[in-house]
């Protein structure tokens, strides 16, 4: 089990998915989103947009266990940059955001299977996915790295050639450990709580995944550190994951991330849940970042 520098976040880091029956109930949690009154046209929009059956909430897909992006304690509350940034989009929607537990493997079912609305869970936007998904951002963006023992004597990346590195399936640091890290063994994993999980007791030799996702797990765990410097592979963008040709949605997010970026809520934000050693500007969008939403017509 994962001991965390707190002392108070212990609890293994498996994630368990409600199923939508449990949505229905309540889900797997709420947080409240009610707009201030100069924002209920943006409200009525976005609204509109999720279809007349949403009634009053947007169900969002999230990860519970990626200390400073979205991490949830034994006692149910929530914390991470993903999680405030998922309580931003349902103020901006004048909406309840039902939070729904996902692990990387299942974004791209639940989303396509209408179990949730939206996915806001370190989702990298790829070429590939955009087959499948639709994304609005990016709205952070941070390359590959690697997590190691504090006492595990590895330095670079050129260190890991015959040890077991672990990252998780179905996701791009898996595409970038097997292209970018020649000669290691590569081991598989439902999500990179529990690489970490394996790396802490001592089952693996390392864990590769986006360096701002490393850092918090560094940041909450004691005996793991960052190999300082070491980043590889190309930029990883994540977006918030929409249903395949919503292209209005897309743009309205789009919108609602400038929004966030602009107002000085996404710096703020970073600062509150990650290390502080990391400099914002190094993770932040640009507006030029953003992707073009996408034409169905066009793609067929």
């Amino acid at each position: 089990m994962l001991v965390a520098r707190t002392g108070a976040r212990s609890r293994a880091l498996a994630v368990t998915a409600c199923v939508g029956a449990l949505l229905v109930a309540g889900g797997c949690g709420q947080i409240g989103g009610a707009p201030p009154p100069d924002e209920s046209e943006t409200a009525e929009q976005c609204a509109s947009l999720l279809g007349a059956d949403a009634g009053g909430r947007i169900v969002i897909g999230m990860h519970s266990d990626q200390p400073g992006m979205n991490f949830q304690e034994d006692d149910a509350r929530r914390s991470g940059f993903d999680y405030e940034f998922a309580k931003y989009l349902g103020e901006y929607c004048g909406m309840t955001v039902i939070e729904q537990d996902v692990s990387t493997p299942q974004r791209q079912e639940l989303l396509q299977d209408g179990v949730v609305d939206v996915i806001v869970a370190s989702y990298s936007i790829t070429d590939a996915r955009k087959l499948e998904v639709s994304f609005a951002g990016p709205y952070l963006k941070t390359k590959q790295g690697v997590m190691v023992g504090a006492g595990s004597g590895i330095e670079s990346a050129r260190d890991l050639a015959g040890r077991k590195v672990c990252a998780g399936r179905n996701s791009t640091s898996w595409d970038q450990m097997i292209k970018n890290l020649p000669g290691i063994t590569a081991v598989e994993a439902e999500g990179f709580g529990e690489c970490t999980e394996r790396l802490l007791d001592g089952e693996i030799d390392a864990v590769t995944t986006d360096q701002v996702l490393l850092y918090g797990y560094e940041h909450e765990y004691s005996g793991l550190r960052v190999l300082p410097g070491e980043q590889f592979g190309s930029a990883e963008l994540y977006g918030i994951g929409l249903r395949h040709g919503d292209v209005e949605l897309c743009e309205f997010f789009n919108q609602a991330i400038k929004d966030y970026v602009h107002s000085g809520r996404w710096v703020q934000q970073f600062k509150n849940n990650l290390p502080e050693h990391l400099d914002p500007d190094d993770f932040k969008p640009v507006d030029h970042d953003l992707t073009e939403c996408p034409d169905p017509e066009a793609e067929q």
